[in-house]
């Protein structure tokens, strides 16, 4: 016996499955990337809340951040504000932070 799925029930399960998947196939995310090209360790932080440190010479990526605007700030080992961006994210777009230098001892 053969089940015929009417085509309104087809394309509704398709439409529900292909949500669940549209971050991915649309590339709808957005990701911060640092890139820590100074001589000292930094912590990161997105929007007040710490996202990770990073060492000196080495990257590190902050995922699925979302869109709209947010503070990034980078903190050396004594707490001092090495730099702040305040950045505004479109759907998908990735942001790239470099930061080249530490604050003076």
């Amino acid at each position: 016996m053969r089940v015929r799925v009417p085509p309104a029930l087809l394309l509704l399960l398709l439409l529900v499955a292909a949500g669940g998947c549209r971050e991915h196939l649309f590339g709808v995310r957005s990701d911060v990337v640092v890139a820590n090209m100074s001589s000292c360790k930094l912590t990161v932080y997105v929007d007040g809340w710490e996202a990770f440190t990073v060492g000196q010479d080495s990257n590190r990526t902050v995922d699925n951040v979302g869109s709209g605007r947010h503070v990034l700030e980078a903190n050396d080992e004594l707490g001092r504000l090495v730099e702040r961006r305040y950045i505004e994210l479109r759907s998908g777009e990735d942001y790239y932070w470099r930061i080249d230098a530490c604050p003076p001892r």
